[in-house]
């Protein structure tokens, strides 16, 4: 029981950082999982979500299509985006630092306190967010999921 149960934990883990690469937890690795959860939140998808033909890690999904042709919108879930283009821009710019997040070579990822100031660059102004929070984050007439 304990060894299924170790077995688990470590795959689970392994999903969100690259512990299960280096069996070390660093700051950089915090870093990496910290970008996935915001891969998770952009995307809607899960870090591993089997998908018939598209059962890839979420990193290298959204790695791959970032590569590709197609814009860069098409990573956010699609109930995200019909915001108001100032939201979709920097959600954008926070699939930017994702991406920054998830670099494969640990020392070109940025601090903690880095990601954090590169946040704070993305926030709108507090008179842009009254006029966008007035506004539903589903549009009516849109089919949910």
């Amino acid at each position: 029981m304990l060894k299924t149960s170790k077995k688990f934990i470590l795959t689970y883990i392994s999903s969100f950082s690259e512990y299960g690469y280096t069996t070390k937890i660093t700051e950089k690795s915090d870093v990496y999982s910290y970008g996935v959860v915001l891969l998770e939140i952009l995307s809607g998808r899960s870090a591993v979500e089997a998908v018939v033909g598209d059962s890839l890690h979420i990193v290298e999904w959204a790695k791959k299509k970032m590569g590709s042709y197609e814009p860069a919108v098409n990573i956010l879930d699609p109930k995200l985006r019909g915001m108001p283009d100032q939201l979709v821009q920097e959600m954008l710019q926070t699939l930017g630092i994702a991406i920054f997040c998830v670099n494969p070579a640990p020392a070109e990822r940025p601090t903690m306190k880095e990601v954090v100031a590169f946040l704070k660059e993305v926030k709108c102004s507090p008179e842009e967010w009254g006029k966008i929070s007035q506004q539903p984050l589903i549009k009516p007439g849109s089919q949910q999921g």
